[in-house]
């Protein structure tokens, strides 16, 4: 398979992402998850990955200590500079998420921005084994996801767009037998052009409630984005909660639904 997400958050993409939410959405956003985690001042948090540290500077400005981690190294870089500048409680880490080596190091963890199932299965399913083990005895996870029924529902095939003087220009597919959906995207930007390509495997929440489970996590609640309500299939995205449990992963990663 593809590693696509090693070169796509490069060039282009990083004007296009640094606009795309408002200071008040991350912030909101960052109030979301904090609730959602049950999280409190001084607790250890880990956000991965983390972008340019959109969430993780507001949860550190909470009185959190937040650990960043992003296979972007130019994101990582703008992140530690803007933590620097205001005096946060935060590291940030680049690498590879699938290389977190963490043991019991933190009180909660969240991937947002529908940042979850770049990989193949197994390794899908190993990172969140190595999120588990990050996590000390009843550690939080929260994870925000494409809902898969709403997909196949209302998937575009194609879309153009522009944000912070970029053209986005995209064309998807939906393949149902792997439950991915892959996309061609062009950034355009005056005489500057980037193609880029990517594949994520989409989850329903059923196969997200199993596949927590068998990384042996435990009270695995479904939520609409909003993290209020019950997710449907009517929900654009939905939010996976969970507590790291006292059973061992079951070392098994093929889900069905």
């Amino acid at each position: 398979m593809s590693e696509w997400f090693k070169t796509y958050f490069t060039g282009l993409y990083g004007e296009v992402l640094a606009a795309t939410f408002s200071e008040a959405d991350s912030l909101a956003q960052a109030e979301l998850v904090a609730g959602l985690l049950d999280l409190r001042p001084g607790q250890a948090v880990l956000d991965v990955p983390c972008g340019m540290g959109r969430l993780s500077l507001p949860l550190a400005r909470m009185g959190l200590r937040v650990t960043g981690v992003d296979i972007e190294r130019r994101f990582v870089e703008r992140a530690r500079r803007e933590c620097a500048r205001n005096g946060l409680d935060a590291r940030f880490v680049a690498g590879d998420m699938r290389e977190i080596s963490f043991d019991c190091e933190f009180d909660a963890a969240f991937n947002w921005f529908t940042s979850f199932g770049y990989f193949g299965d197994e390794d899908n399913f190993d990172f969140l084994c190595r999120v588990r083990a990050a996590l000390g005895p009843g550690g939080r996870w929260a994870v925000e996801l494409v809902n898969k029924a709403w997909l196949v529902m209302n998937l575009s095939e194609t879309s153009s767009d522009r944000l912070a003087g970029v053209r986005i220009d995209t064309r998807r597919d939906w393949d149902a037998a792997s439950s991915r959906m892959s996309a061609e995207t062009v950034f355009s930007k005056g005489a500057r052009t980037e193609r880029r390509e990517q594949s994520v495997r989409v989850y329903s929440p059923l196969e997200m409630r199993e596949l927590l489970g068998m990384a042996g996590f435990e009270d695995i609640r479904i939520l609409a984005a909003d993290g209020m309500s019950k997710a449907d299939a009517g929900d654009v995205k939905f939010i996976a909660v969970a507590r790291r449990g006292s059973a061992q992963a079951l070392g098994a990663f093929e889900v069905t639904g």
